[in-house]
């Protein structure tokens, strides 16, 4: 009786070491053993948040416990959060007054509204988003400006380059202080301060000898050379001492 009784302890003991040791191995899982999607990017464009407009307080007042939008202030548009437990993580979009989400909220800035149907936004560096929800320009830029022409100047390291309102870049940002001219054209400035004329294609169609640049009206435009001489420079190419 005594032989089975230490048996049994034996048993029991053996099992507790077991069940210890395997509960062990799981508290003591690295979080590297647990598989978490990084690649996933937040998407929630057009998505109807939970509540209400108030229009004494103009903001949305919002019943959804991961979002939390900011007051209209007499706009259009209002910033909205989404919540999370990152602070690293951006989560910053707009909302318009019947609480829909017209920019994905996963920026860390963005312009309070749209022009000309585009959003400015930006993670780190800037980018465009359209109406649509579409990311027109990956924010990559330092700056973007409008230009005429459906036309985007966009800037990265001090050089500016040219993309049109699809997205696609025209010429890349490497040229010091270019500026739209219109008619398909650009200035372009060669040292010390001489502005010439290039087209989409990067070929020189005007030389850069003139000190001042201005914007093409009905074909041509009117600029000096140094000593103040004027020129009319027509989008052709062709140049005439005035």
């Amino acid at each position: 009786m005594k032989k089975i009784v230490i048996c049994l302890i034996t048993i029991l003991l053996t099992s507790c070491q077991k069940n210890n040791k395997e509960a062990e191995q799981v508290n003591n899982k690295k979080p590297t053993d647990i598989t978490i999607s990084k690649g996933s990017e937040i998407n929630d464009f057009g998505k109807q948040v939970k509540g209400h407009y108030s229009k004494e307080e103009d903001s949305w007042i919002s019943e959804d416990a991961f979002y939390e939008s900011t007051s209209f202030d007499g706009n259009e548009y209002a910033s909205i959060y989404r919540l999370t437990d990152n602070e690293d993580e951006p989560h910053l979009g707009l909302i318009n007054k019947q609480g829909k989400i017209v920019v994905s909220t996963k920026y860390s800035g963005l312009s309070i509204g749209f022009v000309n149907g585009f959003c400015e936004v930006s993670v780190d560096k800037k980018g465009m988003v359209d109406d649509k929800g579409k990311e027109i320009l990956p924010t990559i830029y330092d700056w973007i400006d409008f230009a005429k022409d459906n036309l985007f100047v966009i800037n990265k390291d001090g050089k500016n380059g040219f993309a049109d309102y699809t997205g696609k870049v025209l010429v890349k940002p490497k040229y010091q202080g270019a500026t739209y001219a219109g008619n398909g054209l650009f200035y372009f400035m060669k040292e010390p301060q001489r502005w010439g004329l290039m087209n989409f294609k990067e070929e020189v169609v005007v030389q850069p000898e003139f000190t001042s640049t201005s914007e093409f009206v009905n074909g041509k435009v009117v600029l000096q050379k140094d000593g103040g001489e004027e020129y009319t420079v027509y989008s052709t190419g062709k140049v005439v001492k005035n």
